[in-house]
């Protein structure tokens, strides 16, 4: 597939042509302004840092499923997160019995992994969660993203292997 310049096509142009519509689209569906407006910023950012795809047919309802998707995978990382910090927490109030320096230890190797987690490429990163934060199976992440078994399985692998050689409890 060929694509064109960063930011040079008719996705930029679409996207701020139709920027009050887009972030209402967003609202909407999330019920959060500002975090659509935030999604929609995003979305232009990675716009035009990116060469984007050719052959797009119908630019806005191309912008409005990225948008929702990456709309989506914020939220899931805002519960990731929150569950996160939860375990953290949870795991603060056993360790009464800990020393101070076990505790902070375990406190910064998770921190550490969270942010690993959150640094694998964006595909990485999405079927990871799903399939170890979430349980889905593979087969149910493929049809959600839209990809093939084998691309959901490469994308798996990258992340395990990107954590393991980044991350150590």
């Amino acid at each position: 597939m060929e694509s064109t310049e960063p930011g040079s096509g008719g996705l930029v142009a679409s996207l701020t042509h139709h920027y009050d519509d887009l972030v209402g689209y967003v609202g909407r569906r999330f019920g959060d302004a500002d975090f659509a407006r935030d999604v929609v910023h995003e979305v232009c950012a990675d716009l035009l840092d990116r060469p984007e795809p050719a052959g797009v047919r119908e630019p806005l309802a191309f912008l409005r499923r990225v948008l929702r998707n990456r709309a989506i995978d914020r939220r899931r990382g805002d519960a990731v997160r929150a569950r996160l910090a939860e375990t953290l927490a949870g795991g603060a109030i056993r360790a009464d019995q800990e020393d101070a320096a076990t505790r902070l230890r375990g406190m910064q190797a998770t921190e550490a992994l969270a942010d690993v987690i959150l640094a694998l490429p964006d595909r990485a990163r999405q079927v990871f969660i799903l399939h170890r934060l979430y349980d889905m199976p593979q087969a149910a992440i493929a049809g959600e993203l839209g990809l093939s078994l084998n691309a959901v399985a490469k994308h798996y692998a990258v992340a395990v292997r990107r954590i393991r050689e980044r991350w150590v409890p």
